[in-house]
């Protein structure tokens, strides 16, 4: 399931899309969340599935102002550090983008072409 507003992939935090705040009825924290975040944050180191490494992000790890944050795929299930929900961890990690994005005038432009809300 996406958002309507910003197509990311549906997850919620207080019933609204953890990125946009569009509300949203429900979520199902989807893998597809990591190729998602890859696409659209292109300092982060990832892998990816496969033998040609084309499929889905199966890894991905971003440091933002000293802060780790890393979230993998092993057995079918989302592991993310810090060891949080998927709504709380991506919320940690748009806040802490958006407060390098205030010093950051391109990082700030991606994620508003992003559609995401800085914190």
């Amino acid at each position: 399931m996406k958002c309507e507003t910003c197509n990311a992939p549906a997850v919620l935090l207080g019933g609204a899309c953890v990125f946009c705040r569009t509300p949203i009825a429900e979520s199902d924290a989807p893998i597809e969340l990591l190729t998602y975040l890859q696409r659209r944050l292109p300092m982060a180191k990832y892998k990816r599935f496969g033998l040609v490494k084309r499929g889905e992000v199966s890894d991905l790890e971003l440091e933002v102002d000293g802060k780790r944050f890393r979230a993998r795929v092993q057995r079918g299930q989302l592991l993310l550090e810090p060891d949080l929900p998927p709504a709380r961890w991506v919320d940690e990690l748009l806040a802490a983008l958006s407060a390098k994005a205030s010093g950051d005038a391109e990082l700030r432009t991606r994620l508003s072409r992003a559609g995401w809300a800085l914190r």
